[in-house]
Protein backbone atom coordinates (compact mmCIF):
# COMPACT_ATOMS: atom_id res chain seq x y z
CA UNK A 1 0.00 0.00 0.00
CA UNK A 2 2.61 2.17 0.87
CA UNK A 3 4.47 1.83 -2.40
CA UNK A 4 1.28 1.69 -4.00
CA UNK A 5 0.85 5.75 -2.80
CA UNK A 6 4.32 6.98 -3.35
CA UNK A 7 4.39 5.90 -6.59
CA UNK A 8 0.71 7.05 -7.55
CA UNK A 9 0.32 10.12 -5.19
CA UNK A 10 -2.50 11.91 -7.66
CA UNK A 11 -4.39 8.72 -7.16
CA UNK A 12 -3.78 7.83 -3.34
CA UNK A 13 -5.03 11.82 -2.56
CA UNK A 14 -7.99 11.49 -4.74
CA UNK A 15 -8.62 7.98 -2.52
CA UNK A 16 -7.86 10.18 0.58
CA UNK A 17 -10.82 12.58 -0.31
CA UNK A 18 -13.27 10.23 -0.90
CA UNK A 19 -12.68 8.60 2.16
CA UNK A 20 -12.75 11.74 4.00
CA UNK A 21 -16.55 12.08 2.69
CA UNK A 22 -17.43 8.27 3.28
CA UNK A 23 -15.92 8.89 7.03
CA UNK A 24 -18.27 12.24 7.52
CA UNK A 25 -20.91 10.32 5.56
CA UNK A 26 -20.72 7.30 8.10
CA UNK A 27 -20.36 9.94 11.38
CA UNK A 28 -23.93 11.95 10.12
CA UNK A 29 -25.55 8.80 9.29
CA UNK A 30 -24.72 7.25 13.02
CA UNK A 31 -25.92 10.67 15.14
CA UNK A 32 -22.49 11.34 16.07
CA UNK A 33 -22.91 8.56 18.87
CA UNK A 34 -19.95 6.43 17.42
CA UNK A 35 -17.43 9.07 17.14
CA UNK A 36 -15.89 8.40 14.02
CA UNK A 37 -13.97 11.23 13.57
CA UNK A 38 -10.60 9.59 14.35
CA UNK A 39 -11.36 7.07 11.32
CA UNK A 40 -10.24 10.83 9.42
CA UNK A 41 -6.34 9.33 10.26
CA UNK A 42 -6.62 6.65 7.89
CA UNK A 43 -6.89 9.48 4.88
CA UNK A 44 -4.65 11.77 6.31
CA UNK A 45 -2.08 9.05 6.72
CA UNK A 46 -2.67 8.53 3.13
CA UNK A 47 -2.73 11.76 1.78
CA UNK A 48 0.53 12.53 3.80
CA UNK A 49 2.90 9.49 2.77
CA UNK A 50 1.41 10.09 -1.03
CA UNK A 51 2.13 13.99 -1.13
CA UNK A 52 3.69 14.87 1.51
CA UNK A 53 3.26 17.69 4.39
CA UNK A 54 0.92 20.10 2.37
CA UNK A 55 -1.55 16.95 1.36
CA UNK A 56 -1.82 15.66 4.77
CA UNK A 57 -2.50 19.48 6.15
CA UNK A 58 -4.72 19.68 3.71
CA UNK A 59 -6.43 16.81 4.18
CA UNK A 60 -6.53 18.10 7.84
CA UNK A 61 -8.35 21.29 7.28
CA UNK A 62 -10.81 19.22 5.65
CA UNK A 63 -11.79 16.93 7.52
CA UNK A 64 -11.76 19.95 10.53
CA UNK A 65 -14.41 21.60 8.60
CA UNK A 66 -17.03 18.58 8.14
CA UNK A 67 -16.63 17.87 11.50
CA UNK A 68 -17.70 21.80 12.40
CA UNK A 69 -20.25 22.30 10.21
CA UNK A 70 -21.78 18.79 11.00
CA UNK A 71 -20.49 17.90 14.09
CA UNK A 72 -21.41 21.33 16.13
CA UNK A 73 -24.74 22.15 14.51
CA UNK A 74 -26.43 19.11 16.06
CA UNK A 75 -24.44 18.03 18.99
CA UNK A 76 -25.55 19.94 22.65
CA UNK A 77 -22.48 21.50 24.70
CA UNK A 78 -23.12 22.84 27.77
CA UNK A 79 -21.09 25.99 26.54
CA UNK A 80 -19.52 27.44 23.30
CA UNK A 81 -15.95 26.77 24.39
CA UNK A 82 -16.02 23.03 24.95
CA UNK A 83 -16.81 22.88 21.43
CA UNK A 84 -14.12 24.55 20.22
CA UNK A 85 -11.75 22.60 22.57
CA UNK A 86 -12.91 19.68 21.50
CA UNK A 87 -12.23 21.09 17.83
CA UNK A 88 -8.60 22.21 18.80
CA UNK A 89 -7.46 19.17 20.33
CA UNK A 90 -8.61 16.95 17.36
CA UNK A 91 -6.52 19.48 14.78
CA UNK A 92 -3.81 19.84 16.79
CA UNK A 93 -3.69 15.77 17.19
CA UNK A 94 -4.36 15.20 13.49
CA UNK A 95 -1.43 18.24 12.59
CA UNK A 96 0.98 16.21 15.14
CA UNK A 97 0.32 13.01 13.46
CA UNK A 98 0.63 14.63 9.65
CA UNK A 99 4.03 15.97 11.14
CA UNK A 100 5.24 12.78 12.93
CA UNK A 101 4.23 10.89 9.33
CA UNK A 102 5.78 13.44 7.14
CA UNK A 103 9.18 13.59 9.28
CA UNK A 104 9.04 9.67 8.78
CA UNK A 105 8.08 9.67 5.32
CA UNK A 106 11.19 12.21 4.87
CA UNK A 107 13.70 10.09 6.84
CA UNK A 108 13.11 6.29 4.81
CA UNK A 109 12.86 8.81 1.45
CA UNK A 110 16.69 10.20 2.11
CA UNK A 111 17.78 6.94 3.54
CA UNK A 112 16.57 5.51 0.07
CA UNK A 113 17.76 7.93 -1.72
CA UNK A 114 21.48 7.12 -0.14
CA UNK A 115 21.05 3.78 -0.22
CA UNK A 116 20.77 4.29 -3.80
CA UNK A 117 23.25 6.45 -4.28
CA UNK A 118 26.02 4.65 -2.98
CA UNK A 119 25.00 1.30 -5.33
CA UNK A 120 24.85 3.88 -8.38
CA UNK A 121 28.21 5.56 -7.20
CA UNK A 122 29.78 1.92 -6.63
CA UNK A 123 32.89 0.30 -9.23
CA UNK A 124 31.45 -2.94 -8.53
CA UNK A 125 27.94 -3.89 -10.89
CA UNK A 126 25.31 -4.61 -8.51
CA UNK A 127 21.86 -6.31 -9.51
CA UNK A 128 18.67 -8.36 -7.95
CA UNK A 129 17.60 -11.06 -9.88
CA UNK A 130 14.30 -12.73 -9.42
CA UNK A 131 15.44 -16.89 -9.71
CA UNK A 132 12.01 -17.57 -10.44
CA UNK A 133 10.96 -15.46 -13.38
CA UNK A 134 14.36 -14.67 -14.84
CA UNK A 135 13.51 -10.43 -14.24
CA UNK A 136 15.94 -8.21 -13.10
CA UNK A 137 14.43 -6.03 -10.21
CA UNK A 138 17.46 -3.54 -10.06
CA UNK A 139 20.81 -2.73 -11.27
CA UNK A 140 23.03 -0.10 -10.93
CA UNK A 141 24.46 2.07 -13.44
CA UNK A 142 28.18 0.10 -13.44
CA UNK A 143 26.16 -2.48 -14.74
CA UNK A 144 25.16 -0.44 -17.95
CA UNK A 145 28.80 0.31 -18.37
CA UNK A 146 29.44 -2.98 -18.07
CA UNK A 147 27.77 -4.83 -20.53
CA UNK A 148 27.87 -1.73 -22.76
CA UNK A 149 23.95 -1.88 -23.10
CA UNK A 150 20.85 -1.44 -20.86
CA UNK A 151 20.39 -4.26 -17.86
CA UNK A 152 16.65 -4.44 -19.09
CA UNK A 153 17.93 -5.40 -22.32
CA UNK A 154 18.73 -9.31 -20.76
CA UNK A 155 17.45 -11.24 -18.93
CA UNK A 156 18.55 -13.19 -15.11
CA UNK A 157 19.92 -15.63 -17.26
CA UNK A 158 21.51 -13.71 -20.03
CA UNK A 159 23.83 -12.57 -17.55
CA UNK A 160 23.92 -15.58 -15.45
CA UNK A 161 25.78 -17.49 -18.73
CA UNK A 162 27.72 -14.05 -19.74
CA UNK A 163 29.87 -14.28 -16.22
CA UNK A 164 29.49 -17.86 -15.28
CA UNK A 165 26.45 -17.30 -12.86
CA UNK A 166 24.57 -20.09 -14.26
CA UNK A 167 27.24 -22.88 -12.83
CA UNK A 168 27.52 -20.66 -9.66
CA UNK A 169 24.12 -21.27 -8.90
CA UNK A 170 24.06 -24.81 -9.60
CA UNK A 171 26.60 -25.73 -7.78
CA UNK A 172 30.13 -24.95 -6.39
CA UNK A 173 33.42 -26.47 -5.80
CA UNK A 174 35.03 -26.84 -2.10
CA UNK A 175 36.81 -23.43 -1.39
CA UNK A 176 34.76 -21.70 -3.55
CA UNK A 177 32.11 -21.00 -1.14
CA UNK A 178 31.48 -19.28 1.96
CA UNK A 179 28.92 -20.16 4.21
CA UNK A 180 27.03 -17.60 7.03
CA UNK A 181 24.78 -17.98 9.33
CA UNK A 182 21.69 -17.06 6.84
CA UNK A 183 22.78 -17.62 3.36
CA UNK A 184 25.33 -19.26 1.01
CA UNK A 185 27.30 -16.77 -0.62
CA UNK A 186 29.47 -17.86 -4.21
CA UNK A 187 32.39 -16.20 -5.29
CA UNK A 188 34.44 -17.34 -8.00
CA UNK A 189 36.70 -15.22 -11.11
CA UNK A 190 35.66 -15.62 -14.24
CA UNK A 191 36.19 -14.00 -17.74
CA UNK A 192 33.78 -12.25 -19.74
CA UNK A 193 34.20 -14.00 -23.08
CA UNK A 194 32.78 -10.65 -25.13
CA UNK A 195 35.03 -8.73 -23.68
CA UNK A 196 38.09 -10.67 -22.20
CA UNK A 197 38.06 -8.82 -18.80
CA UNK A 198 38.48 -10.84 -15.46
CA UNK A 199 35.54 -10.52 -13.35
CA UNK A 200 35.21 -11.51 -9.31
CA UNK A 201 31.38 -13.00 -9.06
CA UNK A 202 29.77 -12.96 -5.73
CA UNK A 203 26.19 -14.27 -5.64
CA UNK A 204 23.96 -14.73 -2.67
CA UNK A 205 20.20 -15.25 -1.99
CA UNK A 206 18.50 -12.62 0.32
CA UNK A 207 15.00 -12.59 1.75
CA UNK A 208 12.42 -10.90 -0.14
CA UNK A 209 8.56 -10.54 -0.11
CA UNK A 210 6.23 -13.43 -1.10
CA UNK A 211 8.77 -16.14 -0.59
CA UNK A 212 10.13 -15.24 -3.88
CA UNK A 213 14.02 -16.92 -4.91
CA UNK A 214 15.86 -13.71 -5.40
CA UNK A 215 19.45 -13.18 -5.45
CA UNK A 216 22.19 -10.14 -5.14
CA UNK A 217 24.78 -10.41 -8.00
CA UNK A 218 27.95 -8.25 -7.51
CA UNK A 219 30.72 -8.20 -10.17
CA UNK A 220 33.60 -6.78 -9.32
CA UNK A 221 36.52 -5.66 -12.09
CA UNK A 222 39.59 -7.62 -11.26
CA UNK A 223 41.20 -7.23 -14.56
CA UNK A 224 44.00 -4.67 -13.23
CA UNK A 225 44.51 -6.73 -9.89
CA UNK A 226 45.34 -9.75 -12.37
CA UNK A 227 47.74 -7.72 -14.71
CA UNK A 228 49.22 -6.45 -11.63
CA UNK A 229 49.52 -9.88 -9.93
CA UNK A 230 51.02 -11.03 -13.44
CA UNK A 231 53.40 -8.71 -13.88
CA UNK A 232 54.63 -8.92 -10.11
CA UNK A 233 55.34 -13.07 -11.23
CA UNK A 234 57.64 -11.46 -13.91
CA UNK A 235 59.11 -9.34 -11.33
CA UNK A 236 59.90 -12.39 -9.37
CA UNK A 237 61.05 -14.18 -12.59
CA UNK A 238 63.25 -11.10 -13.44
CA UNK A 239 64.69 -11.14 -9.85
CA UNK A 240 65.12 -14.80 -9.77
CA UNK A 241 67.35 -14.73 -13.11
CA UNK A 242 68.71 -11.71 -12.22
CA UNK A 243 70.30 -12.83 -8.74
CA UNK A 244 71.58 -16.23 -10.41
CA UNK A 245 73.59 -14.33 -12.82
CA UNK A 246 75.04 -12.54 -10.35
CA UNK A 247 75.88 -15.36 -7.75
CA UNK A 248 77.52 -16.66 -11.42
CA UNK A 249 79.54 -13.29 -10.98
CA UNK A 250 80.50 -13.49 -7.67
CA UNK A 251 81.76 -17.04 -7.63
CA UNK A 252 83.30 -17.19 -10.77
CA UNK A 253 86.45 -15.88 -10.02
CA UNK A 254 86.96 -18.36 -6.65
CA UNK A 255 85.19 -21.54 -9.46
CA UNK A 256 88.74 -22.14 -11.04
CA UNK A 257 90.19 -22.32 -7.44
CA UNK A 258 87.90 -24.87 -6.04
CA UNK A 259 88.18 -27.09 -9.55
CA UNK A 260 91.52 -26.50 -9.75
CA UNK A 261 92.18 -28.35 -6.22
CA UNK A 262 90.87 -31.90 -7.18
CA UNK A 263 91.98 -31.39 -10.85
CA UNK A 264 95.60 -30.84 -9.91
CA UNK A 265 95.26 -33.52 -7.01
CA UNK A 266 94.20 -35.95 -10.00
CA UNK A 267 97.43 -35.11 -11.98
CA UNK A 268 99.46 -35.88 -9.39
CA UNK A 269 97.93 -39.46 -8.80
CA UNK A 270 98.16 -39.85 -12.13
CA UNK A 271 102.12 -39.08 -12.49
CA UNK A 272 102.42 -41.19 -9.36
CA UNK A 273 100.79 -43.89 -11.27
CA UNK A 274 102.32 -43.24 -14.11
CA UNK A 275 105.81 -43.64 -12.39
CA UNK A 276 105.33 -46.64 -10.77
CA UNK A 277 103.82 -48.06 -13.69
CA UNK A 278 107.68 -47.35 -15.78
CA UNK A 279 108.96 -48.83 -12.51
CA UNK A 280 110.66 -52.68 -12.49
CA UNK A 281 108.62 -53.49 -9.72
CA UNK A 282 104.83 -52.41 -9.98
CA UNK A 283 103.46 -52.58 -6.35
CA UNK A 284 99.44 -53.63 -7.30
CA UNK A 285 98.12 -52.07 -3.91
CA UNK A 286 99.76 -48.49 -4.03
CA UNK A 287 98.97 -47.89 -7.61
CA UNK A 288 94.89 -49.27 -6.69
CA UNK A 289 95.61 -46.35 -4.10
CA UNK A 290 96.15 -43.62 -6.58
CA UNK A 291 93.47 -44.78 -8.67
CA UNK A 292 91.41 -44.95 -6.00
CA UNK A 293 92.04 -40.78 -4.84
CA UNK A 294 92.14 -40.11 -7.91
CA UNK A 295 88.93 -41.27 -8.68
CA UNK A 296 87.78 -39.45 -5.20
CA UNK A 297 89.26 -35.98 -6.61
CA UNK A 298 87.62 -36.59 -9.66
CA UNK A 299 84.13 -37.19 -7.88
CA UNK A 300 84.85 -33.90 -5.83
CA UNK A 301 85.57 -32.09 -9.14
CA UNK A 302 82.39 -33.23 -10.12
CA UNK A 303 80.18 -32.32 -7.17
CA UNK A 304 81.53 -28.82 -6.99
CA UNK A 305 80.21 -28.33 -10.78
CA UNK A 306 77.00 -29.91 -10.05
CA UNK A 307 76.44 -27.93 -6.97
CA UNK A 308 77.16 -24.87 -8.52
CA UNK A 309 75.12 -25.32 -11.72
CA UNK A 310 72.20 -26.13 -9.78
CA UNK A 311 72.79 -23.21 -7.81
CA UNK A 312 73.08 -21.03 -10.68
CA UNK A 313 70.62 -22.92 -13.36
CA UNK A 314 67.79 -20.76 -14.94
CA UNK A 315 64.17 -21.68 -13.36
CA UNK A 316 60.78 -20.67 -12.13
CA UNK A 317 60.38 -19.54 -8.10
CA UNK A 318 59.14 -22.13 -6.61
CA UNK A 319 58.22 -22.24 -3.09
CA UNK A 320 58.42 -25.04 -0.52
CA UNK A 321 58.45 -25.91 2.85
CA UNK A 322 62.23 -26.77 4.33
CA UNK A 323 63.90 -25.78 7.50
CA UNK A 324 65.91 -22.78 7.62
CA UNK A 325 68.84 -24.61 10.03
CA UNK A 326 69.20 -27.20 7.03
CA UNK A 327 69.56 -24.35 4.33
CA UNK A 328 71.74 -22.41 6.41
CA UNK A 329 73.85 -26.37 6.86
CA UNK A 330 74.16 -26.23 3.08
CA UNK A 331 75.25 -22.78 2.36
CA UNK A 332 78.42 -23.29 4.58
CA UNK A 333 79.01 -26.77 2.42
CA UNK A 334 78.77 -24.40 -0.78
CA UNK A 335 82.10 -22.00 0.81
CA UNK A 336 83.42 -25.06 2.33
CA UNK A 337 86.52 -24.38 0.47
CA UNK A 338 86.45 -20.84 0.38
CA UNK A 339 86.56 -21.36 3.97
CA UNK A 340 89.12 -23.12 4.20
CA UNK A 341 91.65 -21.00 1.66
CA UNK A 342 90.53 -18.11 3.49
CA UNK A 343 91.71 -19.33 7.24
CA UNK A 344 88.21 -18.53 8.27
CA UNK A 345 86.45 -20.47 11.47
CA UNK A 346 82.25 -20.82 10.95
CA UNK A 347 80.43 -21.50 14.02
CA UNK A 348 76.58 -22.17 14.11
CA UNK A 349 73.89 -20.99 16.63
CA UNK A 350 71.12 -22.51 15.40
CA UNK A 351 67.75 -23.28 17.18
CA UNK A 352 67.39 -26.99 18.52
CA UNK A 353 64.20 -27.12 16.71
CA UNK A 354 63.23 -27.07 12.94
CA UNK A 355 62.37 -23.42 11.77
CA UNK A 356 60.06 -24.09 9.32
CA UNK A 357 59.21 -21.56 6.72
CA UNK A 358 57.22 -21.44 2.84
CA UNK A 359 59.31 -19.88 0.28
CA UNK A 360 61.49 -20.09 -2.48
CA UNK A 361 64.46 -22.33 -1.15
CA UNK A 362 67.14 -21.84 -3.85
CA UNK A 363 66.68 -18.11 -3.57
CA UNK A 364 67.04 -17.99 -0.05
CA UNK A 365 70.04 -20.15 -0.48
CA UNK A 366 71.60 -17.19 -2.63
CA UNK A 367 70.70 -14.74 0.01
CA UNK A 368 72.66 -16.59 2.86
CA UNK A 369 75.68 -17.60 0.10
CA UNK A 370 75.81 -13.75 -0.21
CA UNK A 371 75.80 -12.62 3.10
CA UNK A 372 78.17 -15.79 4.21
CA UNK A 373 80.80 -14.01 1.11
CA UNK A 374 80.55 -11.30 2.13
CA UNK A 375 81.35 -11.98 5.55
CA UNK A 376 84.34 -13.62 4.15
CA UNK A 377 85.36 -10.96 2.06
CA UNK A 378 85.43 -8.39 5.02
CA UNK A 379 87.99 -10.34 7.30
CA UNK A 380 90.73 -10.65 4.59
CA UNK A 381 92.54 -7.79 6.09
CA UNK A 382 91.58 -9.45 9.82
CA UNK A 383 94.06 -11.81 11.41
CA UNK A 384 94.03 -14.99 10.57
CA UNK A 385 93.35 -16.38 14.19
CA UNK A 386 90.37 -14.07 14.69
CA UNK A 387 88.97 -14.45 11.32
CA UNK A 388 85.63 -15.68 12.61
CA UNK A 389 82.46 -15.87 10.55
CA UNK A 390 79.25 -16.79 13.07
CA UNK A 391 75.81 -17.94 11.71
CA UNK A 392 72.68 -17.87 14.37
CA UNK A 393 68.90 -18.65 13.91
CA UNK A 394 66.34 -17.82 16.31
CA UNK A 395 61.83 -17.59 16.27
CA UNK A 396 61.38 -13.92 17.54
CA UNK A 397 58.39 -13.08 20.01
CA UNK A 398 56.10 -12.57 17.38
CA UNK A 399 57.23 -16.55 15.38
CA UNK A 400 58.80 -14.68 12.69
CA UNK A 401 62.58 -16.62 11.99
CA UNK A 402 65.74 -14.00 12.26
CA UNK A 403 69.15 -15.31 10.75
CA UNK A 404 72.05 -13.18 11.32
CA UNK A 405 75.20 -13.56 9.76
CA UNK A 406 78.69 -12.02 12.12
CA UNK A 407 81.59 -11.23 11.11
CA UNK A 408 84.86 -10.20 12.73
CA UNK A 409 85.91 -8.06 9.72
CA UNK A 410 86.91 -4.52 9.72
CA UNK A 411 83.41 -3.00 10.06
CA UNK A 412 81.06 -0.71 7.48
CA UNK A 413 81.60 3.23 7.53
CA UNK A 414 78.76 5.27 7.86
CA UNK A 415 79.09 6.56 4.59
CA UNK A 416 78.99 3.24 2.93
CA UNK A 417 76.36 1.73 5.46
CA UNK A 418 73.44 4.14 3.82
CA UNK A 419 74.34 3.19 0.59
CA UNK A 420 74.87 -0.05 1.11
CA UNK A 421 71.66 -1.77 -0.46
CA UNK A 422 71.67 0.71 -2.95
CA UNK A 423 72.04 -1.25 -6.87
CA UNK A 424 75.20 -1.43 -8.75
CA UNK A 425 77.11 0.63 -5.34
CA UNK A 426 80.44 -1.77 -4.50
CA UNK A 427 83.52 -1.30 -2.72
CA UNK A 428 84.93 -4.25 -4.14
CA UNK A 429 87.16 -4.51 -7.35
CA UNK A 430 85.70 -6.92 -9.12
CA UNK A 431 82.15 -6.99 -7.32
CA UNK A 432 78.85 -5.96 -9.86
CA UNK A 433 76.99 -4.14 -6.62
CA UNK A 434 74.35 -6.22 -6.96
CA UNK A 435 74.33 -8.79 -4.18
CA UNK A 436 72.94 -7.00 -1.24
CA UNK A 437 70.13 -5.29 -3.75
CA UNK A 438 69.31 -8.45 -4.55
CA UNK A 439 68.95 -9.68 -1.03
CA UNK A 440 67.02 -7.23 -0.08
CA UNK A 441 64.55 -7.66 -2.87
CA UNK A 442 64.69 -11.28 -2.50
CA UNK A 443 63.75 -11.10 1.50
CA UNK A 444 60.88 -8.36 1.17
CA UNK A 445 59.36 -10.51 -1.45
CA UNK A 446 59.06 -13.29 0.81
CA UNK A 447 57.56 -10.96 3.47
CA UNK A 448 60.67 -10.48 5.28
CA UNK A 449 63.08 -7.67 6.35
CA UNK A 450 66.87 -7.28 6.01
CA UNK A 451 69.09 -5.00 7.95
CA UNK A 452 72.64 -4.95 9.59
CA UNK A 453 74.36 -3.52 13.23
CA UNK A 454 77.77 -3.07 13.91
CA UNK A 455 79.61 -5.05 16.86
CA UNK A 456 80.61 -2.84 19.92
CA UNK A 457 84.23 -4.77 19.07
CA UNK A 458 84.55 -4.87 16.01
CA UNK A 459 83.06 -6.37 12.84
CA UNK A 460 78.99 -6.25 11.84
CA UNK A 461 76.31 -8.51 11.17
CA UNK A 462 73.33 -9.18 9.02
CA UNK A 463 69.95 -9.70 10.16
CA UNK A 464 67.25 -10.95 8.19
CA UNK A 465 63.66 -12.02 8.93
CA UNK A 466 61.45 -14.62 7.13
CA UNK A 467 57.27 -15.05 7.87
CA UNK A 468 57.08 -18.82 9.65
CA UNK A 469 55.33 -21.84 8.03
CA UNK A 470 51.53 -21.40 8.15
CA UNK A 471 49.53 -24.46 9.17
Amino acid sequence: MTRWATNSPVAATGLALVLVALVATLDHATGYELRFAMLYLIPIALATWAGGLRAGVAIVVLSSFFWLVSFGSSHPYSGDFFFYWEGVVMVVVYIAFVLLLARLRVALTRADERFVRVLEELHAAVYVADQDSGRILYANRSLARMIDAEPGALSADELGKRFGLGEANAGSTPGEDKESSTAQIVAREVRDPISGRWYLVQVVPIPWKSSRRVSVQVITDISEKKRAKALKQQHQDMLHQTARLAALAEIASSLAHEVNQPLMAIASYNDACLRMLAAPGIEKKELVTALKRSREQALRAGKIISRVRDFIRSRRPSPTHFDINALIRESLELLETQLEDNAVTAELSLSEAPLMTHADRTLLLQVIVNLLQNAIDAMEETEPSCRQLEVSSTEAADGAIVVSVSDQGVGIPEEIAVRLYTPLFTTKSHGLGLGLSICRSVVEAHGGRIWHSADPVSGCTFHFTLPPEID
